[in-house]
């Protein structure tokens, strides 16, 4: 009885607290599924923009010769089409590895 007394006399704060946890949580879930709706499109956004690209050469802190993209190509268009290999150090990667967000 006196449990009951105390519910009703306090119904007020308790509703406000189920409402703000309500709309607090609300706020929190749309946040989360917004942000994964945004990295989404930029991932797809950027795999467009990149067009037919499979790998990418991940450079971390390494620096390159400006001859390097002249190499590349005259490596690929002599071969029978883009072969992906693995180098010793690890340094061609797929692109899906180098968009992860």
């Amino acid at each position: 009885m006196l449990i009951r007394r105390s519910l009703r006399f306090h119904a007020r704060e308790h509703l406000g607290v189920v409402l703000g946890a309500a709309i607090s949580s609300a706020a929190l879930i749309g946040a989360l599924v917004v942000g994964d709706s945004v990295r989404e499109s930029l991932a797809d956004m950027a795999l467009r923009r990149l067009g037919d690209i499979h790998f990418a050469l991940a450079a971390r802190d390494r620096l390159f010769q400006a001859s390097l993209r002249d190499r590349l190509s005259a490596t690929l268009a002599s071969s029978a089409g883009p072969t992906p290999r693995r180098s010793s150090t690890g340094l061609t990667t797929p692109l899906s590895h180098c968009l992860a967000l």
